[in-house]
C-alpha cells in the first residue's frame, strides 16, 4: 500500500532533515562501501540521496528510519558500481582501455588502431569475441553490449572467459618462443 511508503515529499522533507550527525554516519558508511571503484564518499552519499529523490530507487518505507534506507542504497549503488568495474575493459585481462581511438592526437589514435588489429589477428577466428572487443573499443558498456546482441549474462560470460583464455594462451606461447 502506498501509506506504507514515504511519499516524494515526505522523502524530500526527511532527507532536508538530516542532522550533521546523520550525514557523518553516512559517510561513515559509504567509507565502508567504495572499495573497488572510481566513486568517493561524497559522491556515494549524493548519489544515493539523488535517486531516492529522482524515484529511481524504491522510496522508504514509513518504519525505516531513513539514514538506514539511504545506507541500503548506498551499498546497492557500490555494489552495482563494483559489478560494472568487474564486467568493464579489465575482465579480460587485456588493457583495452588503449583501444578507443578517440584521442587527440592522431599518433595516438594510430598506435591504439594497431593495438585493436593486433587483438583482431589474435581472435580472428571467434566471430563473438571479435564483436565483444569491437563493442569494447568502442566504450560500450557489460549491459549494453549484452542487450544488443541478445546474450544473456550467461553468455556474456562464457564468451569473456573464453577471449581470457585464448589471450593468455597467446600470450604463453609468445613467452615459450
Amino acid at each position: 500500500m502506498d501509506s506504507d511508503y514515504l511519499s516524494g515529499k515526505e522523502l524530500e522533507t526527511a532527507i532536508l532533515g538530516l542532522s550533521d550527525a546523520d550525514v557523518v554516519r553516512l559517510k561513515k558508511c559509504a567509507h565502508k562501501y567504495i572499495g573497488g571503484h572510481d566513486m568517493d564518499v561524497e559522491d556515494l552519499v549524493n548519489e544515493a540521496i539523488l535517486r531516492t529523490l529522482s524515484g529511481k530507487r524504491k522510496t522508504c518505507p514509513r518504519n525505516l528510519p531513513i539514514v538506514q534506507f539511504l545506507v541500503g542504497a548506498m551499498r546497492s549503488i557500490a555494489s552495482g558500481e563494483r559489478e560494472k568495474t568487474t564486467n568493464s575493459e579489465e575482465l579480460l585481462d587485456i588493457d583495452l582501455s588503449q583501444l578507443h581511438g578517440d584521442s587527440d592526437c592522431p599518433e595516438e589514435n594510430a598506435i591504439q588502431n594497431q593495438r585493436y588489429k593486433e587483438l583482431e589477428v589474435i581472435f580472428d577466428e571467434d566471430e563473438e569475441i571479435l564483436m565483444l572487443l569491437l563493442y569494447l573499443q568502442n566504450g560500450n558498456s557489460p549491459s549494453e553490449i549484452r542487450e544488443e546482441e541478445g546474450w544473456s549474462q550467461t553468455q556474456f560470460n562464457t564468451i569473456r572467459r573464453r577471449t581470457r583464455r585464448k589471450w593468455n594462451s597467446h600470450n604463453a606461447q609468445e613467452i615459450t618462443l
